[in-house]
């Protein structure tokens, strides 16, 4: 060996390990949320430690935090102190029984998991959040539960999510294998088209005011999608989420008459008639669209109708607000979303032509 490489090694500064109490993730938090929150109690960069926690070798945080494989969480227990229940929780896999089916198995499987992306409803980069639950905890945890389209409110301070920043009106992403930014991170007008004056928004989450819930039906309702998220649903609740899951773009004002009216206005707005994407937005990442279409699928469900019932409903109230555009529906999205493999109410949608298969979102 030559010496050179002698010296380089000598100097090389010895693998830090962490340092015990580590702290403990809340009830409810996402892995990258929590692994944020050890690297700053740590006082250590997110790549360190993500080499420490063998998570580079799973493709980042983000990879993990879709599953996570059980040499690398009984490694983490080993570091942390967690257990590697908790750790599991902390992952998108607790919810590949119902809310995210056909979950990979290998987040390192590119092609699978790309497919999967492209139908899969969860928030990839795009942020939800309650900013109450944000200022009740100290260090700003973000939930797991935040990246799914079914978190439409908050039940525990009975307000909607809140999903753009509320000083720029942009799209909130997160960064990628970091914890959620505490600030809006979106360009400035005045400094889009130049290159050295820009700066990005800056405006704290946490200061966001989120729109408070009127109608106490939609919190019932929100509890009601938590338990199917956390437990195991029984056969009324997996029809509720599947006619929920093709209402979402369906949607429309007459359907929503009684209630909280925000909802209704929602829909009657111009974000809310357009069914095309918006900034890269689907129907799905608006809270209050996904509040209102929960809001009419329960009213059918619980009144029994049939499937083929529940499709001349759709369209009879789609005729009177004057939307008679069909919903093109990706196959991928057909394959991959939420309760739409099997879903009894797609094929007399279909059959409508309120959505028609194979064209692009």
């Amino acid at each position: 060996m030559s010496t050179v490489k002698k010296t380089a090694q000598g100097r090389r500064q010895p693998r830090r390990t962490l340092t015990a109490p580590v702290v403990e993730p809340i009830p409810g938090e996402s892995l990258t949320s929590w692994i944020g929150a050890v690297a700053e109690q740590q006082d250590v960069k997110m790549r360190p430690l993500l080499r420490e926690l063998h998570l580079d070798r799973l493709g980042g945080v983000s990879a993990a935090e879709m599953r996570l494989p059980d040499p690398a969480a009984r490694r983490m227990e080993k570091l942390t102190g967690v257990d590697t229940e908790r750790l599991h929780a902390m992952t998108l896999a607790r919810y590949a029984g119902n809310a995210l089916p056909h979950l990979p198995l290998l987040p390192a499987d590119g092609v699978v998991v790309q497919q999967w992306h492209k139908g899969a409803w969860i928030h990839h980069s795009q942020a939800r959040w309650c900013p109450k639950c944000l200022r009740d905890n100290t260090d700003r945890r973000w939930l797991l539960r935040w990246r799914l389209p079914w978190s439409f409110a908050c039940v525990d301070h009975g307000v909607y999510m809140v999903t753009e920043c509320q000083a720029c009106w942009g799209t909130v992403r997160f960064p990628h294998d970091a914890p959620p930014e505490q600030t809006c991170g979106n360009w400035t007008d005045e400094g889009e088209w130049t290159h050295d004056l820009g700066q990005p928004c800056g405006f704290p989450l946490i200061m966001c005011q989120p729109v408070p819930v009127s109608d106490d039906s939609v919190l019932a309702l929100q509890a009601r999608v938590n338990a199917w998220l956390d437990g195991s649903p029984t056969h009324e609740d997996r029809q509720f989420v599947a006619l929920a899951a093709v209402l979402i773009p369906l949607v429309s004002p007459s359907m929503v008459r009684r209630g909280d009216p925000l909802l209704q206005y929602a829909l009657r707005s111009p974000r809310g008639t357009s069914q095309r994407k918006r900034d890269g937005r689907r129907p799905w990442t608006d809270s209050l669209r996904v509040a209102a279409a929960v809001c009419a699928a329960d009213g059918r469900v619980r009144r029994s109708y049939a499937a083929t019932e529940v499709a001349e409903w759709i369209a009879d109230h789609r005729f009177i607000d004057h939307r008679r555009m069909p919903w093109h529906m990706d196959m991928a999205e057909l394959a991959y979303g939420p309760a739409l493999r099997p879903n009894p109410f797609v094929e007399p949608l279909v059959y409508r032509g309120l959505i028609t298969l194979g064209g692009w979102l």
